[in-house]
């Protein structure tokens, strides 16, 4: 019987490096990528909220495009933690220690980090202020918190105590490790329920919950097991996922594969001790965080493994302040789409997770956005109105089995933004694995978090 390691072998670095698809990894780069390197002499104090992918990206670019920079970098994290590895560390593919960096390792030389908690920003007045060093004035802004993860908003359910009851999530560096230790012996377990489930806000990498449901489903056809489990797709929307092309695809593959799927579902409480999910199902048109009273239908599933999504927002200090936007949309930050600049406060500049941006939070929306932003703060810092447009362009590769990625590219008003625009998107491929298993990171670290892509 195989194992994963066996797979994993499989897909060598040394194989990757052979077939010469590391080419295809620079193709994919430099084709959506602008540098920008003419240095500016503007001088400006520049405070960088969260140095998370977006943080440091932001910081790379500007440190190359300003010749006498003053940036600072407040981010309250040691450890900075490859996300988009989550799913793999929970498919058996890479170790936990693969993803984990330390955050002073990957801040620019002369980047000032100020290693604390913001608690209020104070836009009016042109001050951020801090859980310990008290207040930070700017000329500039760049918000890049990222976003919260509110699993209190699922009753029965605390972060901390993910693995309880069976209950995982791979939104969670422990927790996508538990995961996998959950998955491994589920072949050596009786027939089983297994569910998975989305949630009704916007999500960091919304392809996620599919992607371990097609993982997991994988992995127990690979032990010759698939047949002794039932597993159920619970999806707050009435689709897959858009553009309606990934959609339907995916669509195709839960249904050949016997994935039961249900729509319109939100999860809303679980009860770990008697393993049994609780779920609202709703009429298609309500998409709000609050539900009207008496709206919808309770429906109780027991189940044996359940992975689930937590609800998202934007911080809370982002929540308190003038930057965000609709509370029952999760307060993400009102911001020009294209310029990236405030909507109100023109020396704030936002993007990736916490930007109320009509695209998918990813990273590869994070590379995109970053250039744009530092292009155009330098552009406000030189008292020019800024020019470069963002075109709402993200990427989700969804993994819909171990050798095979759906690469899903797009951008506003589900536009369809293929990198290698003369093959057919829809179908999943080969290449695409090995491009997300061996190419991603090092572009991520080597490239994206040092500003040249």
């Amino acid at each position: 019987m195989s194992t994963i390691n066996d797979k994993r072998k499989s897909y060598s670095r040394r194989k990757f490096l052979k077939i010469g698809l590391a080419g295809l990894a620079g193709a994919v780069v430099l084709e959506r990528s602008v540098h920008y390197f003419n240095q500016s002499g503007a001088k400006a104090k520049i405070v960088i909220v969260g140095g998370g992918a977006a943080g440091i990206t932001m910081a790379a670019y500007l440190s190359h495009m300003i010749r006498n920079y003053d940036i600072t970098i407040i981010e309250p994290n040691e450890k900075h933690y490859y996300q988009p590895g989550f799913t793999l560390i929970a498919a058996g593919v890479f170790t936990p220690e693969e993803v984990v960096k330390s955050t002073k390792s990957l801040i620019p030389d002369h980047v000032k980090w100020v290693k604390d908690s913001v608690t209020e920003i104070k836009a009016n007045s042109n001050t951020v202020v801090t859980a310990k060093e008290g207040k930070f004035s700017y000329d500039f802004l760049v918000m890049v918190p990222g976003c919260q993860m509110n699993f209190d908003l699922v009753e029965g359910i605390s972060r901390e105590e993910l693995g309880k009851g069976n209950v995982h999530s791979i939104y969670d560096y422990n927790g996508s490790i538990r995961c996998w230790e959950a998955i491994k012996r589920l072949p050596e377990s009786k027939s089983q329920k297994l569910i998975f489930t989305n949630t009704y806000t916007k999500i960091k990498c919304g392809g996620a919950p599919k992607k371990i449901c097609l993982i997991t489903d994988d992995h127990l056809r690979k032990e010759d097991k698939r047949n002794d489990f039932q597993i159920s797709y619970f999806a707050n929307q009435k689709e897959l996922m858009k553009p309606k092309i990934f959609g339907d695809r995916l669509s195709e593959i839960f249904k050949v594969r016997n994935i039961e799927t249900n729509y319109c579902h939100r999860l809303i409480s679980v009860d770990t001790s008697s393993q049994k999910a609780v779920f609202m199902k709703l009429p298609e048109s309500v998409t709000t965080a609050v539900l009207p009273e008496g709206l919808g239908e309770k429906v109780v599933i027991d189940y044996d493994f359940l992975h689930m999504v937590p609800p998202m927002s934007a911080p809370d200090f982002v929540k308190n302040s003038e930057l965000s936007g609709d509370p029952d949309q999760g307060s993400w930050v009102k911001v020009d789409k294209e310029t990236l600049v405030h909507a109100k406060y023109k020396n704030i500049i936002c993007f990736g997770d916490v930007a109320g941006l009509p695209t998918s939070k990813t990273g590869a929306a994070i590379r995109k956005q970053a250039p744009i932003a530092a292009a155009n703060l330098v552009s406000l810092m030189e008292g020019k109105v800024p020019q470069l447009k963002y075109d709402g362009y993200s990427a989700c590769p969804i993994v819909t089995e171990y050798g095979k990625v759906l690469m899903c590219e797009f951008g506003y008003d589900d536009k369809l933004l293929p990198t290698i625009p003369f093959i057919d998107p829809g179908i999943e491929r080969g290449m695409w694995w090995i491009l997300k298993v061996h190419g991603l990171k090092p572009m991520y670290y080597q490239g994206m978090l040092k500003g040249l892509m």
